[in-house]
Protein backbone atom coordinates (compact mmCIF):
# COMPACT_ATOMS: atom_id res chain seq x y z
CA UNK A 1 0.00 0.00 0.00
CA UNK A 2 1.84 3.16 -1.28
CA UNK A 3 -0.39 5.66 -0.41
CA UNK A 4 -3.84 6.81 1.53
CA UNK A 5 -6.57 9.59 1.32
CA UNK A 6 -9.29 10.15 4.19
CA UNK A 7 -12.34 12.23 4.69
CA UNK A 8 -14.53 12.12 7.79
CA UNK A 9 -16.56 15.09 9.79
CA UNK A 10 -13.36 16.12 11.62
CA UNK A 11 -11.82 17.16 8.90
CA UNK A 12 -10.02 16.10 5.19
CA UNK A 13 -6.85 14.66 5.16
CA UNK A 14 -5.16 12.21 7.22
CA UNK A 15 -3.02 14.53 9.62
CA UNK A 16 -6.27 16.18 10.22
CA UNK A 17 -8.60 13.19 11.45
CA UNK A 18 -5.41 11.92 13.67
CA UNK A 19 -5.58 15.23 15.31
CA UNK A 20 -9.38 15.13 16.04
CA UNK A 21 -8.34 11.40 17.59
CA UNK A 22 -5.48 13.25 19.47
CA UNK A 23 -7.62 15.10 21.07
CA UNK A 24 -10.57 12.78 21.45
CA UNK A 25 -12.71 15.21 19.48
CA UNK A 26 -16.38 13.33 18.60
CA UNK A 27 -18.00 16.41 16.55
CA UNK A 28 -22.15 15.03 16.65
CA UNK A 29 -23.86 17.46 15.10
CA UNK A 30 -27.73 17.41 13.84
CA UNK A 31 -29.08 17.43 10.59
CA UNK A 32 -32.20 18.47 9.02
CA UNK A 33 -33.53 17.25 6.19
CA UNK A 34 -36.38 19.13 4.03
CA UNK A 35 -38.93 17.68 2.01
CA UNK A 36 -40.54 18.93 -0.91
CA UNK A 37 -44.11 18.77 0.82
CA UNK A 38 -43.19 21.00 4.29
CA UNK A 39 -42.16 17.52 6.32
CA UNK A 40 -38.37 17.83 7.64
CA UNK A 41 -36.78 14.73 9.57
CA UNK A 42 -33.74 15.94 11.99
CA UNK A 43 -31.23 13.23 13.34
CA UNK A 44 -27.64 13.12 14.66
CA UNK A 45 -24.69 12.84 12.76
CA UNK A 46 -21.27 12.97 12.45
CA UNK A 47 -21.28 14.93 9.71
CA UNK A 48 -19.07 16.50 6.65
CA UNK A 49 -20.17 19.85 5.74
CA UNK A 50 -21.02 20.17 2.60
CA UNK A 51 -19.32 23.38 1.96
CA UNK A 52 -16.00 22.63 3.30
CA UNK A 53 -16.33 19.43 1.05
CA UNK A 54 -16.93 21.71 -1.59
CA UNK A 55 -14.02 23.45 -1.16
CA UNK A 56 -11.85 20.48 -1.60
CA UNK A 57 -12.48 20.06 -5.34
CA UNK A 58 -10.55 21.31 -7.69
CA UNK A 59 -11.92 24.04 -10.45
CA UNK A 60 -11.95 20.86 -13.20
CA UNK A 61 -13.55 18.43 -10.60
CA UNK A 62 -16.39 20.82 -9.81
CA UNK A 63 -17.08 21.83 -13.66
CA UNK A 64 -17.02 17.97 -14.33
CA UNK A 65 -19.23 17.27 -11.66
CA UNK A 66 -22.09 20.02 -13.17
CA UNK A 67 -21.35 18.28 -16.74
CA UNK A 68 -22.78 14.89 -15.33
CA UNK A 69 -25.65 16.58 -13.54
CA UNK A 70 -23.57 15.26 -10.24
CA UNK A 71 -23.19 18.71 -8.70
CA UNK A 72 -25.33 17.34 -5.66
CA UNK A 73 -23.69 14.11 -4.92
CA UNK A 74 -21.94 14.11 -2.32
CA UNK A 75 -20.91 10.75 -2.33
CA UNK A 76 -19.64 11.07 -5.28
CA UNK A 77 -17.29 14.31 -4.01
CA UNK A 78 -15.92 12.19 -0.98
CA UNK A 79 -15.06 9.60 -3.37
CA UNK A 80 -13.11 12.52 -6.06
CA UNK A 81 -11.39 14.15 -2.99
CA UNK A 82 -9.97 10.85 -1.42
CA UNK A 83 -8.97 9.44 -4.55
CA UNK A 84 -6.91 12.42 -5.23
CA UNK A 85 -5.20 12.60 -2.19
CA UNK A 86 -4.49 8.62 -2.15
CA UNK A 87 -2.51 8.92 -5.60
CA UNK A 88 -0.85 12.08 -4.68
CA UNK A 89 0.44 10.64 -1.37
CA UNK A 90 1.86 7.12 -3.54
CA UNK A 91 3.85 9.78 -5.72
CA UNK A 92 1.57 9.69 -8.27
CA UNK A 93 -0.22 12.43 -10.35
CA UNK A 94 -3.92 12.50 -10.23
CA UNK A 95 -4.52 14.04 -13.66
CA UNK A 96 -2.46 11.34 -15.09
CA UNK A 97 -2.41 8.43 -12.86
CA UNK A 98 -3.21 6.19 -15.59
CA UNK A 99 -1.20 7.52 -18.31
CA UNK A 100 2.78 6.79 -17.34
CA UNK A 101 3.10 3.16 -18.11
CA UNK A 102 0.87 1.62 -15.84
CA UNK A 103 -1.89 -0.67 -16.07
CA UNK A 104 -4.13 1.54 -13.27
CA UNK A 105 -7.56 -0.37 -12.31
CA UNK A 106 -10.12 1.34 -9.85
CA UNK A 107 -12.48 -0.98 -7.34
CA UNK A 108 -15.55 1.31 -5.43
CA UNK A 109 -16.78 -0.14 -2.11
CA UNK A 110 -20.10 1.55 -1.69
CA UNK A 111 -23.57 0.60 -0.16
CA UNK A 112 -25.90 2.50 -2.12
CA UNK A 113 -23.71 4.58 -4.60
CA UNK A 114 -26.04 6.43 -7.03
CA UNK A 115 -29.07 6.47 -4.68
CA UNK A 116 -28.71 9.72 -2.89
CA UNK A 117 -29.08 11.70 -5.07
CA UNK A 118 -31.70 9.86 -6.82
CA UNK A 119 -33.99 9.78 -3.39
CA UNK A 120 -32.60 13.05 -2.65
CA UNK A 121 -34.94 14.38 -6.15
CA UNK A 122 -37.71 12.01 -5.67
CA UNK A 123 -38.38 13.13 -1.78
CA UNK A 124 -37.88 16.67 -2.79
CA UNK A 125 -40.25 16.77 -5.82
CA UNK A 126 -42.92 17.27 -3.69
CA UNK A 127 -44.14 14.08 -2.68
CA UNK A 128 -44.98 11.65 -5.64
CA UNK A 129 -46.51 9.11 -3.48
CA UNK A 130 -48.31 10.15 -0.23
CA UNK A 131 -49.30 7.41 2.27
CA UNK A 132 -50.39 8.51 4.82
CA UNK A 133 -50.67 12.53 6.76
CA UNK A 134 -48.56 11.50 9.69
CA UNK A 135 -45.51 10.37 7.49
CA UNK A 136 -42.42 12.52 7.42
CA UNK A 137 -40.90 11.38 3.74
CA UNK A 138 -44.19 9.89 2.26
CA UNK A 139 -42.09 8.68 -0.52
CA UNK A 140 -39.67 6.90 1.09
CA UNK A 141 -42.10 4.18 2.75
CA UNK A 142 -43.60 3.19 -1.03
CA UNK A 143 -39.81 2.86 -2.70
CA UNK A 144 -37.93 2.46 0.27
CA UNK A 145 -37.13 -1.58 -1.01
CA UNK A 146 -36.39 -0.47 -4.23
CA UNK A 147 -33.89 2.62 -3.30
CA UNK A 148 -30.61 0.65 -2.64
CA UNK A 149 -31.05 -0.82 -6.04
CA UNK A 150 -29.33 1.31 -8.38
CA UNK A 151 -26.83 0.72 -11.35
CA UNK A 152 -23.72 1.99 -10.42
CA UNK A 153 -21.65 1.65 -13.60
CA UNK A 154 -21.37 5.17 -15.02
CA UNK A 155 -19.51 6.08 -11.28
CA UNK A 156 -16.73 4.11 -12.35
CA UNK A 157 -16.64 5.40 -15.75
CA UNK A 158 -16.07 8.91 -14.57
CA UNK A 159 -13.85 7.91 -12.03
CA UNK A 160 -11.79 5.94 -14.33
CA UNK A 161 -12.13 9.34 -17.02
CA UNK A 162 -11.48 12.07 -13.84
CA UNK A 163 -8.28 10.03 -12.95
CA UNK A 164 -7.05 8.12 -15.96
CA UNK A 165 -7.92 4.65 -14.92
CA UNK A 166 -7.43 2.22 -17.96
CA UNK A 167 -7.50 -0.99 -16.57
CA UNK A 168 -10.12 -3.02 -14.53
CA UNK A 169 -12.59 -1.42 -12.41
CA UNK A 170 -15.84 -3.25 -10.06
CA UNK A 171 -18.32 -1.35 -7.84
CA UNK A 172 -18.76 -3.80 -5.35
CA UNK A 173 -21.18 -4.06 -2.38
CA UNK A 174 -20.61 -6.39 0.99
CA UNK A 175 -22.60 -3.67 3.50
CA UNK A 176 -19.81 -2.45 6.09
CA UNK A 177 -17.66 -5.00 4.92
CA UNK A 178 -16.96 -3.26 1.58
CA UNK A 179 -14.01 -1.74 2.45
CA UNK A 180 -11.98 -5.18 3.11
CA UNK A 181 -13.79 -7.06 0.39
CA UNK A 182 -12.39 -4.11 -2.43
CA UNK A 183 -9.14 -4.28 -0.59
CA UNK A 184 -9.23 -8.23 -1.25
CA UNK A 185 -10.08 -7.53 -4.91
CA UNK A 186 -7.59 -5.29 -5.32
CA UNK A 187 -4.89 -7.74 -4.37
CA UNK A 188 -6.40 -10.09 -6.30
CA UNK A 189 -6.07 -7.76 -9.83
CA UNK A 190 -2.36 -7.44 -8.50
CA UNK A 191 -2.02 -11.24 -8.05
CA UNK A 192 -2.79 -12.11 -11.21
CA UNK A 193 -1.11 -10.18 -12.95
CA UNK A 194 -4.27 -7.51 -14.25
CA UNK A 195 -2.99 -4.78 -13.00
CA UNK A 196 0.28 -2.98 -12.08
CA UNK A 197 -1.62 -0.35 -9.59
CA UNK A 198 -5.24 -0.72 -7.77
CA UNK A 199 -7.24 2.50 -6.60
CA UNK A 200 -9.16 1.32 -3.90
CA UNK A 201 -12.04 3.84 -2.53
CA UNK A 202 -15.01 3.75 -0.39
CA UNK A 203 -17.42 6.53 0.90
CA UNK A 204 -20.76 7.06 2.51
CA UNK A 205 -22.83 9.91 3.21
CA UNK A 206 -25.33 9.67 5.82
CA UNK A 207 -28.39 10.10 4.52
CA UNK A 208 -32.03 10.11 6.00
CA UNK A 209 -32.87 7.11 4.24
CA UNK A 210 -30.49 5.55 5.74
CA UNK A 211 -30.92 7.14 8.88
CA UNK A 212 -34.84 5.81 8.92
CA UNK A 213 -34.18 2.31 7.62
CA UNK A 214 -31.73 1.59 10.40
CA UNK A 215 -33.90 3.54 13.15
CA UNK A 216 -36.69 0.68 11.93
CA UNK A 217 -34.06 -1.96 12.81
CA UNK A 218 -33.21 -0.30 16.26
CA UNK A 219 -29.61 -0.23 15.59
CA UNK A 220 -29.37 3.53 15.91
CA UNK A 221 -28.80 4.95 19.67
CA UNK A 222 -31.79 6.56 21.40
CA UNK A 223 -29.81 8.10 23.74
CA UNK A 224 -27.85 9.39 20.73
CA UNK A 225 -24.07 8.17 22.59
CA UNK A 226 -22.21 5.30 20.40
CA UNK A 227 -20.29 3.55 22.96
CA UNK A 228 -18.27 0.65 21.61
CA UNK A 229 -18.49 -2.40 23.67
CA UNK A 230 -19.27 -0.47 27.03
CA UNK A 231 -22.24 -1.53 29.03
CA UNK A 232 -24.12 1.35 28.66
CA UNK A 233 -23.92 1.20 24.71
CA UNK A 234 -26.99 1.25 23.06
CA UNK A 235 -26.61 1.66 19.22
CA UNK A 236 -24.74 3.44 16.57
CA UNK A 237 -24.92 7.19 15.47
CA UNK A 238 -24.42 7.79 11.49
CA UNK A 239 -21.20 9.24 9.97
CA UNK A 240 -19.98 10.97 6.45
CA UNK A 241 -16.75 9.76 5.88
CA UNK A 242 -14.31 7.98 2.75
CA UNK A 243 -11.25 6.33 2.23
CA UNK A 244 -8.82 5.33 -0.94
CA UNK A 245 -5.66 3.85 -0.68
CA UNK A 246 -3.15 2.64 -3.68
CA UNK A 247 -1.90 -0.68 -4.11
CA UNK A 248 1.02 -1.67 -5.80
CA UNK A 249 3.40 -4.92 -5.44
CA UNK A 250 6.08 -4.31 -2.83
CA UNK A 251 8.68 -4.70 -6.18
CA UNK A 252 6.83 -2.32 -8.49
CA UNK A 253 6.89 0.37 -5.40
CA UNK A 254 10.25 0.05 -4.07
CA UNK A 255 11.40 0.39 -8.30
CA UNK A 256 9.38 3.58 -8.82
CA UNK A 257 10.67 5.02 -5.10
CA UNK A 258 7.54 4.81 -3.77
CA UNK A 259 7.38 4.82 -0.06
CA UNK A 260 4.93 2.11 1.93
CA UNK A 261 2.28 2.67 4.23
CA UNK A 262 1.92 -1.17 5.10
CA UNK A 263 1.63 -4.28 3.56
CA UNK A 264 -1.70 -6.37 2.94
CA UNK A 265 -0.78 -9.76 4.11
CA UNK A 266 -4.01 -11.03 3.12
CA UNK A 267 -7.83 -11.83 4.34
CA UNK A 268 -10.13 -14.16 4.89
CA UNK A 269 -13.86 -13.98 4.13
CA UNK A 270 -16.88 -15.92 4.78
CA UNK A 271 -21.14 -16.24 4.25
CA UNK A 272 -23.66 -16.45 6.32
CA UNK A 273 -27.27 -16.57 4.79
CA UNK A 274 -29.21 -17.18 7.79
CA UNK A 275 -30.58 -13.54 8.53
CA UNK A 276 -29.73 -10.39 6.06
CA UNK A 277 -29.76 -8.06 9.38
CA UNK A 278 -29.21 -10.81 12.25
CA UNK A 279 -25.57 -13.07 12.43
CA UNK A 280 -25.87 -17.10 12.53
CA UNK A 281 -24.42 -17.36 16.59
CA UNK A 282 -24.62 -21.05 15.90
CA UNK A 283 -22.06 -20.91 12.32
CA UNK A 284 -19.38 -19.18 14.08
CA UNK A 285 -18.30 -17.78 10.70
CA UNK A 286 -16.50 -14.46 12.00
CA UNK A 287 -14.37 -16.33 14.46
CA UNK A 288 -13.57 -18.44 11.74
CA UNK A 289 -12.74 -15.89 9.22
CA UNK A 290 -10.41 -14.11 12.10
CA UNK A 291 -8.56 -17.24 12.77
CA UNK A 292 -8.26 -18.18 9.62
CA UNK A 293 -6.79 -15.03 8.54
CA UNK A 294 -4.30 -14.50 11.79
CA UNK A 295 -3.06 -18.51 11.13
CA UNK A 296 -1.79 -17.60 7.73
CA UNK A 297 -0.92 -14.60 8.13
CA UNK A 298 -0.31 -13.28 11.54
CA UNK A 299 3.09 -14.50 11.97
CA UNK A 300 4.86 -13.84 15.09
CA UNK A 301 1.08 -12.71 16.55
CA UNK A 302 -1.00 -10.13 16.78
CA UNK A 303 -0.30 -6.70 18.22
CA UNK A 304 -3.60 -5.19 17.75
CA UNK A 305 -7.56 -5.91 16.39
CA UNK A 306 -9.86 -3.00 15.22
CA UNK A 307 -13.10 -4.59 15.04
CA UNK A 308 -16.55 -3.40 14.20
CA UNK A 309 -17.54 -2.08 17.27
CA UNK A 310 -21.07 -0.94 16.41
CA UNK A 311 -22.09 -0.11 19.82
CA UNK A 312 -25.39 -2.24 19.45
CA UNK A 313 -26.42 -4.68 22.23
CA UNK A 314 -26.83 -7.44 19.98
CA UNK A 315 -23.99 -7.41 17.68
CA UNK A 316 -20.87 -6.22 20.55
CA UNK A 317 -22.40 -9.28 22.43
CA UNK A 318 -21.56 -11.48 18.92
CA UNK A 319 -18.68 -9.69 18.22
CA UNK A 320 -16.62 -10.21 21.65
CA UNK A 321 -17.82 -13.82 21.33
CA UNK A 322 -16.42 -14.32 18.16
CA UNK A 323 -13.20 -12.49 18.88
CA UNK A 324 -12.22 -14.53 21.91
CA UNK A 325 -13.28 -17.86 20.20
CA UNK A 326 -11.15 -17.44 17.09
CA UNK A 327 -7.89 -16.75 19.46
CA UNK A 328 -8.97 -19.74 21.89
CA UNK A 329 -8.85 -21.53 18.62
CA UNK A 330 -5.51 -20.62 17.77
CA UNK A 331 -4.10 -21.00 21.84
CA UNK A 332 -3.30 -17.63 22.03
CA UNK A 333 -4.00 -14.66 23.86
CA UNK A 334 -6.62 -11.85 22.62
CA UNK A 335 -4.63 -8.85 21.23
CA UNK A 336 -5.14 -5.52 22.29
CA UNK A 337 -8.60 -3.96 20.97
CA UNK A 338 -9.39 -0.73 20.08
CA UNK A 339 -12.68 0.39 18.01
CA UNK A 340 -12.75 4.03 16.15
CA UNK A 341 -16.80 4.71 15.68
CA UNK A 342 -16.81 6.86 19.06
CA UNK A 343 -14.56 9.47 16.56
CA UNK A 344 -15.85 8.77 13.15
CA UNK A 345 -19.56 7.56 13.84
CA UNK A 346 -20.85 4.62 12.08
CA UNK A 347 -19.80 5.21 8.15
CA UNK A 348 -21.74 2.38 6.52
CA UNK A 349 -20.05 1.06 3.48
CA UNK A 350 -17.12 3.18 4.39
CA UNK A 351 -16.57 2.02 8.02
CA UNK A 352 -14.09 -0.91 7.41
CA UNK A 353 -11.97 0.97 4.60
CA UNK A 354 -11.75 4.41 7.31
CA UNK A 355 -11.25 1.88 10.48
CA UNK A 356 -8.46 0.36 8.08
CA UNK A 357 -7.15 3.51 8.04
CA UNK A 358 -7.07 4.98 10.88
CA UNK A 359 -5.23 1.38 12.40
CA UNK A 360 -2.49 1.89 9.63
CA UNK A 361 -1.65 5.24 11.11
CA UNK A 362 -1.54 3.78 14.69
CA UNK A 363 1.10 1.42 13.04
CA UNK A 364 3.00 3.66 12.04
CA UNK A 365 2.84 5.85 15.16
CA UNK A 366 3.23 3.03 17.69
CA UNK A 367 0.33 4.49 19.24
CA UNK A 368 -3.25 3.02 20.46
CA UNK A 369 -5.96 5.18 21.00
CA UNK A 370 -9.01 4.48 23.13
CA UNK A 371 -11.97 3.60 22.56
CA UNK A 372 -13.69 6.48 22.72
CA UNK A 373 -16.90 6.62 24.87
CA UNK A 374 -15.63 3.45 26.27
CA UNK A 375 -16.11 3.70 30.69
CA UNK A 376 -17.26 0.14 31.22
CA UNK A 377 -17.24 -3.48 29.71
CA UNK A 378 -20.16 -4.38 28.89
CA UNK A 379 -21.88 -8.07 30.23
CA UNK A 380 -19.89 -11.05 28.59
CA UNK A 381 -17.89 -8.64 26.69
CA UNK A 382 -14.44 -9.73 28.34
CA UNK A 383 -12.34 -8.03 25.74
CA UNK A 384 -8.91 -6.33 26.17
CA UNK A 385 -10.30 -3.29 25.20
CA UNK A 386 -8.35 -0.01 25.12
CA UNK A 387 -9.28 2.67 27.86
CA UNK A 388 -6.71 5.07 27.55
CA UNK A 389 -3.85 5.40 25.31
CA UNK A 390 -0.89 2.99 25.00
CA UNK A 391 2.24 3.06 23.54
CA UNK A 392 3.70 0.23 21.54
CA UNK A 393 5.58 -1.29 18.82
CA UNK A 394 2.05 -2.78 16.12
CA UNK A 395 4.03 -4.89 14.12
CA UNK A 396 0.91 -7.21 12.55
CA UNK A 397 -2.66 -5.58 12.87
CA UNK A 398 -5.88 -6.65 11.75
CA UNK A 399 -9.21 -5.11 10.64
CA UNK A 400 -12.16 -7.46 10.99
CA UNK A 401 -15.82 -6.60 10.53
CA UNK A 402 -19.19 -8.87 10.95
CA UNK A 403 -21.87 -7.08 8.60
CA UNK A 404 -25.17 -6.98 7.46
CA UNK A 405 -25.70 -9.64 4.74
CA UNK A 406 -24.12 -12.25 6.21
CA UNK A 407 -20.63 -11.11 5.20
CA UNK A 408 -17.68 -11.87 7.40
CA UNK A 409 -13.79 -10.24 6.82
CA UNK A 410 -10.69 -10.28 8.56
CA UNK A 411 -8.09 -9.35 7.19
CA UNK A 412 -4.25 -8.67 8.35
CA UNK A 413 -1.46 -6.16 7.70
CA UNK A 414 2.13 -5.62 8.52
CA UNK A 415 4.92 -3.01 8.36
CA UNK A 416 7.17 -3.26 5.80
CA UNK A 417 10.24 -1.76 4.70
CA UNK A 418 10.88 -1.54 0.97
CA UNK A 419 14.31 -0.48 0.99
CA UNK A 420 15.51 -3.60 3.70
CA UNK A 421 13.52 -6.31 1.28
CA UNK A 422 13.77 -5.01 -2.06
CA UNK A 423 16.93 -3.23 -2.31
CA UNK A 424 14.61 0.31 -3.19
CA UNK A 425 14.22 3.42 -1.58
CA UNK A 426 12.17 3.66 1.75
Amino acid sequence: MTGTGLAASSGFGEDRIWEAVLHQRSPVTWRTYETGVGGSVRYPVYGIDAGGLRAQLTESERQAMAEWGLSGDVDLALLIVTIREALRSAGLDPDSAGREGMNLSLVIGHENLGTVFLVDRLLRSGGIVPSGPDEALPSFRHFQDSFFHIQTFPYLFYLARLFGVNGLTYTVNNACASGLYALELGRQLLASGSADAVIVACSDYAHVTEYLWLQDKGALSKKHELRPFDRKRDGSILGDGAGALVLESADRAARRGAGAVCEYAGGSFGQDTWSLTLPDVSRHTYSSVIADAVARWGGAGVDLLVPHGAGSPLWDRYEAAEIRRSFAQLSTATPLVTAFKGYLGHTLGASAMLEMLLMLRCMKEGLVPPTLHYEESGAKIELPVAAAWEKRDIRTAVKAVPAYGGFHAACVFKTIDLKEEYGGKE
